[in-house]
């Protein structure tokens, strides 16, 4: 028995078909793991591809269609090869589920191999079970599982298969069994393993007579229809009477498209004929099926339709080879690269441990770092308490020794070696107060004139004009800067002689790109002699060469000084 539907029939309900798109990491392992040419290349794209398809397994439709024999389902295979190589090619699910039930339905014309004809089957039924458009194909593609099991024969299984797919069936509308034409081949599958209980309860269920008609694209469902009430009344309900739908089968013999039809038709008159005492006529008809039957059947188109099927097994099976080599090769290729991912992973894994031990240590280096700073910071502080202290117990001894004496010039001597420690003492406090930054010049020429017209005990005014810009020094260039000071303020308090009552003390500091200059003078009038250079002349000079810097006087006044200190010369 030949009961299928044309594979072309599903053209219209796969181009409404809604794809479930993967994820994209999803479609890669695919591409990876089967290595298989997308259809939506440049060259074939998605729409050409199931164009090409469908035409194919059209063309194998209308050869098969044909049934003149075992030629005609050899030549229809060659079609569906060709279409189930586009199908493995595009990887699509609809296109592969329409292949394996186009190379099934050739094996269940075949007649010969019924555990292929049922492995195919169930593979279909598994493709279009996942294609919800495709309920129709579905169910249809399970009604010829179990039509294979028959031919097995397994006919526990084949009653189970028609049961399951009744109860699912029946609990569907009339609105959508009414389009499942393979109902009636169930009730006519289940006469055929003698269980006509189950047939007529399909039959009474699933089916309604105004549903059945004869389809020329497809198939006479209407014929298979008054078939399966023939078995029924002549095998079941009334057996060994005749049934008036004996006449329909005669009509169907009669009209039959292909001699396979006719061989089938014949063979089940004869049958049925002979159930209900007809002995003569089912004689005529099975005599006439039978020389059918050989002709269909000759050793030579057995032969040939073994020959056709063995090749496209033998191509079928090539294919799958190279499939699996490339599905191999790629698994391999992935292993190699899954291989260099985790020796990188390793080794960044080591790189970033090595980098966190590397941090560990120098966050640690860096805390103990912290911490000697801390300590220098602190001796440092508590060395300039002690420099302090020191310049404070030198000041007191030396006026202490001045208080003792009575030598003047001792007590002058005494007095100049105080005024130097207070003034060394006064930068140091600048400094120190000032934490790096740059010195507060003019507070500290405040606080030394201050300091020497004290010392001194002179009773004049001294008026101090001061214009100072920013002085930047190294840090050991401002000691040797406060004690020439020192000696300029000193040696104007002790011998400047003024035509006014104020004795007046300027000093100016100024910046240029090149050098700072430094002027001091004061009011006191120009001595007619020139006095000769003492002790405070010779400091100052060690003091100027020390800062690498410049002394002028002018001419006509030399207790003017203008003091150049370059930036490039500083000490």
């Amino acid at each position: 028995m030949n009961l299928t539907v044309p594979t072309t029939a599903c053209v219209k309900d796969h181009r409404q078909r809604t794809r479930r798109r993967a994820p994209l990491a999803v479609m890669v392992l695919l591409v990876l793991l089967t290595s298989r040419a997308p259809a939506w290349s440049a060259s074939a794209p998605p729409d050409a591809l199931h164009r090409r398809f469908f035409a194919l397994l059209q063309q194998g439709d209308s050869v098969y269609a044909r049934k003149q024999g075992y030629g005609s389902f050899g030549q229809a295979l060659l079609y569906y090869d060709r279409a189930e190589r586009l199908a493995e090619q595009a990887q699509d699910s609809l296109l592969l589920a329409e292949a394996v039930f186009a190379r099934a339905r050739v094996y269940d014309a075949w007649n010969h191999e019924p555990q292929k004809t049922l492995r195919y089957f169930q593979q279909a039924a598994q493709g279009f079970a996942h294609l919800p458009g495709k309920w129709r194909r579905y169910y249809y593609a399970r009604f010829l599982v179990a039509h294979a099991y028959d031919k097995v024969p397994d006919s526990l299984r084949a009653v189970q298969a028609l049961r399951q797919l009744g109860r699912e069936l029946a609990a569907r509308p009339d609105s959508v069994r009414r389009q499942v034409p393979s109902t009636v081949e169930m009730a006519l599958s289940a006469t055929q393993i003698n269980n006509f209980g189950l047939a007529d309860t399909l039959l009474g269920q699933l089916v309604r007579r105004a549903w059945v008609r004869n389809d020329p694209e497809t198939y006479n469902y209407l014929d298979d229809y008054y078939l399966v009430q023939a078995r029924l009344d002549v095998l079941y309900r009334h057996p060994g009477r005749y049934s008036p739908y004996l006449d329909s089968l005669r009509l169907a013999f009669t009209h039959a498209p292909s001699p396979p039809d006719r061989e089938y038709h014949g063979r089940l008159l004869a049958e049925l004929l002979a159930a209900a005492g007809a002995y003569r006529e089912a004689y005529a008809y099975a005599d006439t099926s039978r020389r059918m039957y050989d002709r269909l059947n000759s050793a030579g188109a057995v032969a040939h339709m073994r020959r056709v099927l063995a090749e496209s097994e033998t191509q079928r099976q090539a294919l799958a080879e190279t499939r699996q080599q490339a599905r191999q090769l790629a698994l391999a290729g992935l292993s190699v690269g899954l291989a260099v991912i985790s020796v990188l992973c390793f080794y960044l894994y080591r790189q970033g441990r090595r980098a966190r031990q590397q941090a560990a240590a120098l966050a640690t280096a860096n805390q103990h770092l912290d911490e000697q700073a801390a300590e220098v910071g602190l001796l440092n502080k508590e060395i300039q308490h002690r420099v302090k202290n020191n310049l404070h117990m030198v000041f007191s001894l030396l006026q202490m020794q001045e208080r003792r004496t009575d030598n003047e010039e001792v007590i002058e001597q005494l007095q100049a070696a105080r005024l130097r420690v207070e003034s060394i003492a006064a930068l140091h406090n600048q400094l120190l107060n000032g934490a790096g930054a740059e010195v507060n010049l003019a507070a500290f020429l405040k606080e030394l004139v201050s300091s020497v017209v004290s010392c001194l005990a002179n009773d004049r005014q001294v008026v101090t004009h001061l214009q100072t810009e920013g002085l930047n020094l190294p840090p050991n260039g401002y000691l040797p800067l406060s004690l020439i000071l020192n000696e300029w303020v000193t040696n104007t308090i002790k011998y400047a002689a003024t035509d006014s009552p104020f004795l007046e003390v300027r000093v100016t500091v100024k910046n240029s790109p090149t050098e700072v200059c430094v002027e001091y003078q004061d009011n006191g009038c120009v001595p007619t002699a020139a006095a000769a250079p003492g002790l405070g002349t010779q400091i100052i000079t060690l003091l100027t060469r020390q800062l690498g810097a410049t002394l002028s006087t002018p001419f006509n006044h030399p207790y003017h000084y203008q003091l150049r200190i370059p930036h490039g010369l500083r000490a």
